[in-house]
């Protein structure tokens, strides 16, 4: 038997438009974008080359949306609007990265950079180096971290490490960035001991 789906009505698209907050709303895309980008593709682009792209991702998705209405929402499988539009965000970065064919390089640093350090490229230095991410990522998982607190430790990964440029980049509002960064710190202290008891 074939699906049926419930398209949203026009009058239910325009609720959505204007009983929004979008300052916030455009914030949280933004954020979910670097969060795609930097997790799932392990892009290493220029942080203002990857917040160009999640704007220029997001502007066209509204306008897929709201104007073309090329872009439709199924209620049935999307019953929430704000799930629905941070679906399509993500359907819209997928298609256009194989679309664009853009080079995305693995990232081969640590979570915590070590300064004036002299990065030996060989093959073995990167593999321990991509081991160690992983592991790192791993025990922040075991410890409960955030999605927010994941992406401090993507942004940091990138070499981003003030922590005004994190926060633009995740999209997070100052007391939600201090909360995270705080409960980061914390996590990163215990995962730091368990690295010098085993050698690291």
């Amino acid at each position: 038997m074939e699906e049926i789906k419930v398209i949203a009505s026009d009058e239910l698209l325009m609720e959505q438009l204007s009983n929004r907050d979008w300052d916030k709303f455009w914030l949280r895309l933004m954020g979910r974008c670097a969060w795609i980008l930097r997790k799932r593709y392990e892009v290493k682009w220029p942080n203002d080359e990857l917040k160009s792209f999640s704007r220029d991702a997001i502007s066209e998705v509204i306008n897929q949306i709201f104007i073309k209405r090329s872009r439709k929402w199924n209620i049935d499988h999307y019953p929430d609007f704000e799930d629905f539009i941070v679906g399509a965000i993500d359907s819209h970065i997928n298609n256009t990265l194989k679309k664009s064919k853009k080079e995305i390089s693995v990232d081969d640093e640590n979570l915590f950079p070590v300064e004036n350090a002299e990065f030996d490229h060989s093959i073995e230095q990167i593999i321990i180096g991509k081991e160690l991410k992983n592991q790192l990522y791993k025990l922040l998982e075991e410890a409960n971290a955030t999605d927010d607190e994941l992406l401090i430790f993507e942004c940091l990964c990138d070499g981003i490490e003030k922590p005004e440029d994190i926060r633009s980049t995740i999209g997070l509002n100052e007391d939600e960035f201090h909360n995270a960064w705080r409960r980061f710190k914390r996590k990163r202290n215990t995962i730091k001991q368990k690295l010098a008891a085993n050698g690291y």
